[in-house]
């Protein structure tokens, strides 16, 4: 996978953002169909770069994560800031599929090399500074 410019949100002019309000509604209607619940659903705030929906299925906690820049969303049992354990959820891929590009925890764990992506430099300075271990942690970060 070959992550484009604007993904780490240190770009100025990205010409258009994911939209919240149908992300949030599609949200509903995925987790409606398995049951799942809605716990909080927060928007990107700065330094974030994507939206996180905590949410409960089957009695178990997860977040759905989208990149606030690129339709890619990921599943993960534990987020918090720099800490996120990516997982995959079957039942959901299916039904966000239709809308958005669903990375698989194996996609999002491999190792992140900034010579191999369409990064600008001041995204690439990021990088150099952050140190991210994996593509997950470039796509989905809360860089300042």
């Amino acid at each position: 996978m070959i992550l484009p410019k604007g993904i780490t949100g240190f770009i100025d002019n990205m010409e258009e953002m994911i939209d919240g309000q149908q992300f949030k509604k599609i949200c509903y209607e995925v987790l409606r169909d398995d049951k799942g619940e809605v716990l909080k659903f927060e928007v990107p705030l700065y330094p974030l770069n994507y939206f996180k929906v905590h949410i409960r299925l089957k009695g178990e906690l997860f977040y759905i994560l989208l990149n606030e820049y690129y339709p890619y969303i990921a599943f993960a049992n534990k987020c918090e800031h720099i800490v996120i354990e990516f997982t995959d959820l079957p039942a959901f891929t299916k039904g966000f599929n239709e809308y958005y590009t669903v990375l698989t925890k194996k996609e999002l764990n491999l190792p992140f090399f900034k010579k191999e992506h369409d990064l600008e430099e001041v995204e690439l300075r990021q990088a150099a500074y952050w140190q991210p271990r994996s593509i997950g942690e470039v796509i989905f970060n809360c860089w300042d």
